[in-house]
């Protein structure tokens, strides 16, 4: 059986342009359809996991790129997330941003980064419907959605964990950051957060900063990211090491990542912060790596 990559041109809340049509894509392991609306909508990559009943619900994972990275489909196979979700068995989502006037995606996630041009693009509402399409299309466990980013993606992880807490379980931001000011996130709930960073990344300091060293507002320390969501989550400990170690990164020798996690998280609930000790603002994950991330996330479920 084979996975089926569906490229949906969609209709979203705060695009310009509607789509005309869309049908459901079909149900049976390794056999399904696909559509494409019809209108000039902005797209996102859909891969459903080869050997799964579609008929029976899924956990989703929404990948969002990085500032002017690619994003659907090549994005995600660049990180070998494709087939990744064909062993984990997860639906994949992969979106887009919009292009900024120096022609690069991004996401309209924080004051920080990485809307440059002061674009009203409303993201928030283009996943909340990427949410609903992907549940239109194919059954989806609503206890399980999962939103993973990278740098402006990493950012938009925590954005979107913030203002769509009731639908996301869980959020894994990879060298993003939180909102600098924590009182523009009032999440309607608990979210399981996970903050993975390298401490030699050149471009979101691990410490905060300012995006590119740019005069923008600043973004928050990794440690400040993380302690924002254990207070909203109510977890009543402090951050302590675990003494986990991870080969997370392929680029640096051995098990470089160190886990610590907060103590005294409700039931059901985590926050973490991965270090990568010598790793880059662009870490190539391991499969050990990326099967770290599934089993924290898979640990994650809404409660």
């Amino acid at each position: 059986m084979r996975a089926l990559l569906v490229f949906v041109a969609i209709a979203c809340l705060g695009c310009e342009t509607r789509a005309q049509t869309t049908s459901p894509v079909a149900s049976a392991a390794g056999s399904a359809t696909t559509t494409t609306a019809t209108a000039t909508a902005r797209p996102y990559a859909l891969h459903l996991p080869a050997g799964r009943d579609h008929a029976k619900p899924a956990p989703v994972v929404v990948f969002l790129h990085g500032y002017g990275a690619p994003g659907g489909a090549l994005g995600a196979r660049q990180l070998g997330l494709e087939a990744f979700a064909d062993d984990a068995g997860f639906v994949l989502a992969a979106p887009d941003g919009t292009l900024d006037g120096r022609g690069n995606r991004f996401w309209n996630a924080t004051d920080a980064c990485c809307n440059f041009d002061h674009s009203p693009v409303d993201d928030v509402a283009y996943i909340a419907w990427l949410l609903d399409d992907v549940a239109a299309r194919v059954a989806v466990d609503p206890r399980r959605v999962f939103v993973m980013g990278h740098s402006n993606g990493g950012f938009f992880a925590h954005r979107l964990a913030c203002d769509l807490a009731p639908r996301v379980a869980a959020a894994v931001s990879v060298a993003g950051a939180a909102w600098k000011d924590g009182a523009r996130c009032a999440p309607g709930g608990p979210v399981s957060v996970l903050q993975i960073h390298g401490d030699a990344d050149a471009i979101i300091h691990i410490d905060g900063g300012h995006v590119f060293d740019l005069p923008v507002p600043a973004y928050p320390a990794a440690r400040d990211t993380v302690a924002g969501w254990a207070r909203r989550d109510a977890c009543t400990g402090g951050l302590v090491a675990t003494g986990q170690q991870l080969d997370f990164d392929a680029t640096v020798p051995g098990a470089e990542t160190s886990v610590s996690a907060y103590a005294g998280c409700p039931a059901g609930v985590a926050v973490e912060l991965w270090t990568m000790a010598g790793g880059s603002h662009v870490p190539a994950p391991t499969r050990a790596g990326l099967d770290a991330i599934w089993a924290w996330m898979g640990a994650h479920a809404k409660p």
